[in-house]
């Protein structure tokens, strides 16, 4: 329990855990199955239980942020690296003003790019330092399997399908952070959104490999943007006119 709230660099180099072994597909599993909990859920269960969930949630996801850094203050540890700015972690706010305004944009985004993104970092977690019994650990995958579900459950309950003519929403989104953030990550030394460098393990790891330093930003930028046009046909032209036996009409 000592070691419960201990930051990183505090821990023992070989404390932490290792991506798909045990404890790593653990969480892949239960978020996996939780997830399909959930949409089944969001599809199927009276509609009033399932807008007080939303609203649960609505607090959940600011709240989980918010005690993240309270946590991170306390350990001495809120360092610029630390600041609640990557997009994952942009993700639980973007999430709570769906939930709370359905804004329609904000929905698109979360669908589109946060929930891919969430994906790949419970498939390729970038917090491997951290053992099982540590809260960062805990956090980390709890948060990121939240908003995936969360997205999952809004797709599979057909309440937020993006349309072809939205798919400029992510494209500006992701425009306009990578342009933030890369000045952020210039006066702050910081490695947002791994617009420098990229996660361990990471499909991200591959590309710089290939590309080099001088043109993995563009490569990156590419990447995310081609991770969310397959995501979006996969969701338009194969899970739902196959699974759920929706017609798309052809204009």
């Amino acid at each position: 329990m000592k070691d419960f709230f201990l930051y990183k660099t505090e821990l023992p180099m070989d404390s932490g855990f290792d991506t798909f072994e045990s404890c790593h597909w653990f969480w892949i599993i239960g978020i996996g199955i939780f997830s399909w909990w959930m949409g089944r859920f969001f599809s199927f269960a009276d509609k009033t239980m399932v807008i007080r969930v939303k609203r649960i949630l609505g607090i959940v996801f600011p709240l989980m942020e918010l005690v993240r850094t309270v946590v991170l203050l306390v350990q001495g540890a809120f360092i610029p690296y630390e600041y609640p700015l990557h997009l994952c972690n942009l993700s639980l706010w973007i999430g709570a003003v769906y939930l709370w305004t359905k804004c329609r944009f904000a929905g698109v985004v979360y669908v589109l790019l946060c929930l891919p993104a969430a994906a790949l970092a419970v498939v390729f977690p970038g917090w491997l330092r951290y053992p099982f019994w540590n809260y960062m650990h805990i956090h980390n995958f709890l948060f990121h399997g939240l908003v995936v579900a969360l997205g999952w459950s809004l797709v599979r309950s057909k309440e937020l399908i993006p349309e072809w003519k939205e798919l400029w929403k992510p494209l500006v989104f992701g425009l306009v952070g990578y342009s933030v953030m890369f000045w952020v990550n210039k006066v702050l030394g910081t490695n947002f959104w791994f617009i420098n460098t990229p996660s361990y393990g990471s499909p991200l790891a591959v590309l710089y490999e290939l590309l080099g330093n001088k043109w993995y930003l563009l490569g990156h930028f590419f990447f995310c943007g081609s991770v969310v046009l397959l995501w979006f046909a996969f969701l338009r032209r194969v899970l739902f006119s196959k699974l759920f036996h929706i017609h798309y009409e052809t204009k």
